[in-house]
């Protein structure tokens, strides 16, 4: 309730909604005026040239649209705070993007050790391992990275050899 006239106030929502069709209808108003004055301006061209009294033809440079500017306090409270929003959305699609570029070269740095373990593992099947002697592998592999690599690093031959010498020393150490 309005203190001063004792009728309904108008909520926010409802403001900005009259504000931005104020705002429509005054754009609408200075366009119809713009088209109006270049037709005016375009026929007295035309009929100029028409007559033959010059063979120039004179343009006529376009107005730059004027930024009005509303002249209720509150509407160019909203229009900053409008502004305002924009820029923030902005910055944080600029943020959101330089995080995602931050993840992505850190996940690049990652990768060359979590293919070398995929490498090992996909090894180890085509060595004819049991599921379980995979898993005990991977398990020795994820406390001694070395010993992966080492296996990697042996001709195909030998393989197999030490990855069960490898499994064999870690069955004893832990029975120990």
């Amino acid at each position: 309730m309005d203190i001063a006239t004792g009728e309904n106030a108008e909520g926010f929502g409802e403001a900005v909604g009259n504000l931005e069709n104020e705002i429509a209808i005054e754009e609408e108003e200075h366009e119809e005026e713009d088209l109006i004055s270049k037709g005016t301006a375009r026929r007295s061209v035309d009929t100029h040239f028409m007559d033959g009294t010059s063979s120039k033809r004179q343009g006529k440079e376009p107005r730059p649209k004027r930024v009005t500017r509303p002249s209720d306090p509150f509407a160019v409270m909203l229009q900053d705070v409008n502004s305002q929003l924009n820029n923030v959305t902005q910055y944080v699609g600029t943020m959101a993007a330089s995080l995602s570029a931050s993840m992505a070269r850190e996940a690049a740095q990652d990768y060359p050790e979590q293919k070398s373990k995929e490498k090992a593992i996909s090894e180890l099947a085509r060595l004819s391992f049991t599921g379980s002697e995979i898993v005990e592998a991977a398990t020795v592999f994820a406390k001694a990275p070395d010993q992966m690599n080492m296996m990697l690093a042996l001709p195909e031959n030998l393989r197999r050899e030490y990855v069960l010498k490898m499994l064999f020393d870690e069955k004893r150490s832990t029975v120990d």
